[in-house]
């Protein structure tokens, strides 16, 4: 009887870990190495998933921008109130940029939801016209 309890345990336990690895994430390779390209990322967005992706998306453009020669400089100004349970969120963000008469197009290559942590990934890459 006591035998049969360690192997039913034995199984769970076995199963619950395979369970658990099927749910695990594997990031992309183009986060950590984007070629050509650039990469940015957002954490939760106040206003949701399409500013999220903006977000992502407007920051590998930056980068993409300084590899280029573009000289991209921005602040981003984040103000929190909270009162009671509630928090306020105001955010302002400048950028400037000092063009010498480059034009670089880029596209989104992809995109990518870090689903456990509630982050986007956008992967652009410059184009040629």
């Amino acid at each position: 009887m006591k035998i049969r309890h360690l192997l039913a345990s034995i199984f769970t336990v076995f199963l619950l870990f395979a369970c658990n690895q099927t749910n695990v994430q594997k990031k992309p390779l183009w986060i950590t190495e984007p070629g050509d390209g650039a990469v940015g990322s957002s954490k939760t967005h106040v206003k949701g998933r399409y500013f999220q992706e903006e977000l992502a998306i407007a920051r590998a453009r930056e980068r993409l921008a300084a590899r280029y020669g573009i000289e991209v400089s921005s602040v981003q100004t984040t103000k929190v109130k909270v009162i009671n349970d509630r928090a306020y969120v105001r955010s302002a963000k400048e950028i400037l940029q000092i063009v010498n008469k480059t034009t670089l197009n880029a596209h989104v290559r992809e995109i990518w939801l870090d689903k456990e942590y509630d982050e986007l990934w956008a992967w652009v890459y410059p184009v040629s016209d």
